[in-house]
């Protein structure tokens, strides 16, 4: 998929991967529509990018992924100010950390974790679904994790909202890979598994570099800049799963090679 004077939409655009991904995108040659919940870091990505890149369109959108309303708008926004009735790249990538325990943990935050990091990604395809049936060609992309193959941080640690979140986006983006090739031929699923990477996010607990027998402990976290690279080379080269990071590949080889003690 050439993503050359196309149209994209970067949810989570204000900071780590998604900033990054706004960036690369419009070095790219396309154009985007950049949306998160923090108006002030987005203002920021997006005035960093237009200074740099003058060539495309890049719109700031302050929207929660969780308001299937204010969602419904922002895709009407999108097309108005980018003059289009088809967008082709629909990055699902907000999320957030939290409700590490559904036993003790607050309920509020257990549901605010899994509200913004599957549903954001259910209302937002739903929303910009007929955008991408206008386009030619097209690609929605979900940013998972590497809890999406091992709902875990390590011994001792509950994480049980965001790695059902993720497990979630992981089985969602699978099963339109083959509702796509039914129905809409012309668009493809990809499924982001990142591991550790160094944005704003907390960092995981000791426990995570003494996980499965510590066979990931001198791993480096990748930079966001990395991460997003590795997405966007993936759409291009039309390949649907990428897992990204050193802790990552190896979580999900090891999980696959054993899963009945993957959480001893």
């Amino acid at each position: 998929m050439d993503l050359a004077h196309r149209i994209a939409v970067v949810t989570g655009g204000a900071s780590g991967i998604g900033r990054e991904l706004v960036a690369q995108l419009a070095a790219g040659g396309t154009h985007v529509a950049a949306c998160d919940v923090d108006g002030d870091g987005l203002g920021r990505t997006v005035r960093r990018v237009r200074a740099s890149t003058r060539a495309v369109r890049v719109t700031a959108h302050v929207v929660d992924v969780t308001d299937e309303d204010a969602v419904g708008r922002l895709a009407t926004d999108v097309a108005r100010e980018h003059g289009t009735e088809a967008i082709h790249l629909l990055v699902n990538n907000a999320g957030v950390v939290g409700g590490g325990s559904f036993v003790a943990g607050p309920r509020e935050d257990w549901e605010r974790t899994f509200a913004v990091s599957w549903s954001g990604v259910y209302v937002c395809t739903r929303a910009f679904l007929p955008l991408l049936l206008a386009a030619d060609q097209g690609a929605v992309v979900n940013v998972a994790s590497v809890n999406a193959l091992w709902a875990s941080l390590g011994p001792r640690s509950a994480h049980t909202a965001y790695s059902t979140a993720k497990f979630a986006v992981r089985g969602f983006t699978e099963a339109l890979l083959g509702d796509f090739r039914v129905h809409a031929p012309h668009l493809t699923a990809v499924l982001a598994l990142p591991g550790h990477v160094r944005t704003g996010m907390p960092a995981p607990p000791r426990s995570w570099r003494r996980a499965l027998d510590s066979s990931f402990a001198d791993y480096e976290p990748v930079t966001p800049a990395e991460a997003a690279n590795e997405i966007l080379d993936a759409v291009r080269d039309g390949r649907w799963r990428v897992v990204i990071g050193q802790d990552a590949v190896t979580v999900d080889e090891r999980v696959r090679a054993d899963p009945w003690t993957a959480y001893d």
